[in-house]
């Protein structure tokens, strides 16, 4: 029974998030627009890459071609980060001066964690529209269009190493930025900006993290998302498969991690909250 109503619960957050997130417009407005940020995105840094090198391309073309497969995929893949991270990051923020969900929540018998989940579902749901139409768009644009012969195949696609990894990645952005704004005030316009920033340079999008500073390296190595995008790529073919058990479990690691200290600061505002009396039905807001 449990369950069932967590599950309730984090479908209504889930159908609220979605008309908030969508600013309660039209559908087809709203999907145009899903439609044209991935593929601005992609153009931009794609042609930055093929202008760039245009060069070199005719001396190791095998090279040239592997690498904007490589740059595709970490890109599209990125979506995910970006839009939960923006997403989570303004959730409370939002919340707090608008809809003050969060403050019933506190007050009832029930936990934030369903609505949380639901809430961020929506990111993902946005991530993954964003993740399919980038890669399809690609092999349409650079392959079919530009007859480029990018080894990037959708169909051959191993989906039993990509789903896990997408999943673990996912469960591992969710509770992150939103656990820090719901103790903090003020900092939701710069923290999903800044963290994803940190990802997309340090987390191997669209250049090997050994290409960064050795000094800078070992921050790499502890991101989630430099895992996340090594079993990706692992998973379409860019990249040896040998170490996938491994990236796969360093992903594993750091999103209990990042679980972990998610919860634990979920906690640490409940039992404040309680100091501040926010769970006393007597009080006034």
């Amino acid at each position: 029974m449990a369950v069932a109503d967590f599950v309730k619960s984090a479908g209504e957050s889930f159908r609220v998030g979605w008309k908030i997130e969508s600013n309660w417009t039209d559908p087809v407005l709203f999907a145009t627009y899903q439609v044209i940020r991935p593929l601005a995105s992609l153009l931009i840094v794609a042609f930055i890459v093929i202008i760039g090198a245009a060069a070199g391309a005719s001396q190791n073309p095998a090279f040239y071609t592997q690498y904007l497969a490589w740059l595709i995929v970490g890109n599209a893949f990125y979506a995910f980060v970006l839009q939960i991270m923006l997403g989570m990051a303004i959730l409370v923020h939002v919340d707090r001066t608008r809809y003050e969900v969060l403050k019933n929540i506190y007050i009832s018998p029930g936990t934030l964690h369903p609505y949380v989940i639901g809430r961020g579902l929506v990111s993902v749901v946005n991530g993954a529209v964003s993740v399919i139409l980038t890669l399809l768009f690609s092999v349409a644009i650079f392959n079919d269009l530009l007859h480029m012969n990018i080894p990037l195949n959708l169909l051959n696609v191993n989906l039993l190493m990509l789903i896990p990894v997408v999943i673990l990645g996912i469960i591992s952005l969710l509770y992150m930025l939103c656990a820090v704004n719901i103790v903090s005030n003020r900092m939701e316009f710069i923290l999903g900006d800044s963290v994803s920033g940190i990802f997309f340079l340090l987390g191997g999008v669209i250049f090997p993290i050994a290409l960064l500073p050795s000094y800078v390296q070992p921050i790499s190595n502890v991101l989630p998302i430099t895992y996340l995008l090594n079993a990706v790529r692992e998973s379409f073919g860019l990249l040896p498969t040998a170490s996938y058990v491994s990236d796969l479990a360093y992903l594993a690691l750091t999103t209990l991690v990042t679980m972990i200290i998610g919860i634990t600061v979920f906690r640490l505002a409940e039992q404040r909250a309680k100091k501040l009396g926010l769970f006393d039905r007597k009080s006034e807001y």
